[in-house]
């Protein structure tokens, strides 16, 4: 009996994430929240920015929201400029939209089954006149 509630309980597969215009091998973070959650905290993962393709093992079924950031200058978090723009690249599960900001997790959300899921994640480079409004 316990073998059979045993192969019942939901599957934990392993989550593929390709970064796409992924420029550098500077530290990706990461942040993997429930899709139903209202803010991106905390981030969860330091991954070194090597190849296109990241692995998160066995992640348990559910609607969750990704997003990351590449810490182009090292100190650890993602630098915004004064009006709150990146001056990093960033980018977020389902490549929504950035142009009214940084989407809720809502916004971002995907699907994870008990197989493997493979998404894609667009990293959005920052423009050149946004590191100017830097302090």
């Amino acid at each position: 009996m316990v073998l059979l509630l045993g192969s019942l309980s939901a599957q934990a597969g392993d989550l593929l994430i390709r970064v796409e215009d992924n420029q550098s091998a500077a530290t990706l973070y990461l942040a993997l929240v429930a899709a139903d959650q209202e803010s991106w905290e905390p981030m969860l993962r330091e991954l070194q920015g090597e190849g296109e393709q990241l692995i998160l093992k066995d992640v348990p079924p559910g609607r969750f929201a990704l997003q990351l950031f590449q810490d182009s200058n090292g100190n650890g978090r993602l630098d915004l400029s004064p009006r709150g723009i990146p001056l990093e690249p960033v980018g977020f599960s389902s490549n929504p939209s950035l142009f009214k900001g940084k989407p809720k997790p809502k916004d971002a959300q995907f699907e994870h089954g008990e197989d493997d899921t493979l998404i894609g994640v667009r990293l959005h480079q920052p423009r050149a006149n946004s590191r100017l409004a830097a302090p």
